[in-house]
């Protein structure tokens, strides 16, 4: 099995510097063969800390890829920065690639950076898509390259959890026909420190797992303390196993398993799952 480490919204200049030692501890004292980082790397992209998780990030053992959130752009309060160069900081200490593609012979990995600065929404915080976005993911996991496992990340989340009144990304139902199209796998997100499992698609369609991270370290919780999923996998079966930060370190409280079929993936684990099912794009015209 590959085993990959699933993180998100660290949150450097609100941080638990316990927490974040331990996942430390954690990711150095066990074998992973990759670790994804889901956005909010920050609280405002200062130099400071970007700086902070720039050095978490580079401690992490492993390849491992990250792409921003909404976090990681500079406040309303710099908006030259805010309108004209939101990136521009990350990248410096990140890379200029918002959206990073890794491919290996056991899976593909195409990246989405749902942060916009700002638009004709009440909610700038919230995660949107473009068309090109969706067609360039659904190019990219159908180049040529055999059946690898199919992953996709993005920073804002598919599913809101009971009683969250913000919103999830969109647009839900494109993003879901995305999946369909290019028969993605697993969906890797984070943004609402809540941890969440579910399998997602179109009606009738193609079903991925969704893997929404909670807070690994930042003290900006959200009823659960921090955590992250630890993820395996073959063509034929997921586990994801929630670690959380309780007591000083972190440790493992569930694991679900997801095994595929013709239709895509469905729970076969002892905890019950949530399910996300939309009408495809072109049936709610």
């Amino acid at each position: 099995m590959t085993r990959l480490l699933h993180l998100s919204d660290p949150h450097f200049g609100a941080v638990n510097t316990a927490a974040a030692e331990a996942f430390l501890s954690h990711a150095r004292s066990h074998a992973h063969d990759f670790t994804v980082l889901s956005g909010d790397l920050t609280m405002r992209a200062r130099r400071t800390e970007l700086e902070a998780a720039y050095n978490f990030v580079s401690t992490i053992p492993g390849p491992l890829l990250l792409i921003p959130g909404n976090h990681d752009i500079p406040a309303t309060n710099q908006p030259f920065d805010r309108f004209f160069r939101p990136f521009r900081r990350y990248s410096r200490w990140f890379g200029a690639d918002l959206e990073p593609v890794h491919r290996t012979e056991d899976f593909h990995l195409v990246s989405l950076n749902s942060t916009r600065a700002f638009g004709f929404h009440a909610d700038w915080s919230e995660g949107i898509l473009s068309k090109e976005q969706l067609a360039r993911c659904v190019s990219l996991f159908n180049q040529p390259g055999g059946e690898a496992f199919r992953i996709l990340t993005l920073h804002h989340p598919l599913l809101a959890p009971p009683g969250y009144n913000r919103a999830v990304v969109k647009p839900l139902p494109d993003l879901l026909q995305a999946v369909d199209d290019a028969k993605v796998d697993l969906i890797l997100c984070g943004h609402f420190h809540r941890s969440q499992l579910a399998t997602a698609g179109v009606l009738e369609g193609w079903k991925c797992v969704v893997s929404q991270a909670p807070t690994v370290c930042s003290t900006r919780l959200q009823g659960e303390p921090q955590g992250f999923h630890e993820i395996r996998f073959t063509a034929a079966v997921v586990e994801i196993t929630v670690w959380r930060f309780i007591d000083g370190s972190f440790i493992p409280t569930s694991t679900s398993r997801f095994e595929r079929d013709e239709d895509g993936w469905k729970d076969c684990g002892d905890f019950v799952t949530d399910e996300i099912a939309v009408i495809p794009p072109e049936e709610t015209e």
